[in-house]
């Protein structure tokens, strides 16, 4: 009787563990990152890899002649779509007064930014943001900038 039970209890046993295992292939799940990206992209986050201007770096800052009329911005990003300029005063408690100065939605000759400071008085952070092809990615760089004083 023993044997039946444990013979019975063995066939059981193999007819659960091959009804619960499979040995077909996983289903593949379609890859739908893609799917809405323009022919030719992949959805890949923007990235900055260089910020800079026409003026002259001293100790951190970039200094502008009293008497310039614009300063240029440069950016050298990869998958941006738009870029957005902005500039805020120094100090603590400030980015209720930052400001939209411009943006460059058409990085075919680069992306850059001729800002006008004619009459301006600059002591100043310049937020560029650098928004993603893929609709969702953001990068920013923050740089500082002042008028000389003579």
């Amino acid at each position: 009787m023993k044997k039946i039970i444990a013979v019975s209890f063995l066939m059981l046993t193999m007819i659960l563990a091959s009804a619960c295992s499979r040995n077909e292939e996983p289903e593949t799940i379609p890859d739908k990152a893609n799917s809405d990206a323009p022919s030719g992209f992949s959805k890949t986050s923007v990235m900055m890899d260089k910020v800079y201007t026409d003026a002259e770096e001293e100790n951190g800052w970039w200094v502008v002649p009293r008497d310039a009329d614009t300063i240029t911005i440069y950016v050298e990003a990869q998958h941006a779509d738009t870029v957005l300029f902005w500039s805020s005063p120094t100090g603590t408690e400030v980015g209720k007064e930052r400001k939209l100065i411009g943006y460059d939605s058409d990085g075919e000759d680069g992306w850059s930014l001729v800002w006008d400071i004619k009459d301006q008085s600059l002591h100043n952070h310049v937020d560029v943001q650098a928004l993603g092809i893929d609709g969702v990615s953001l990068a920013t760089e923050t740089f500082n900038v002042h008028t000389l004083e003579e």
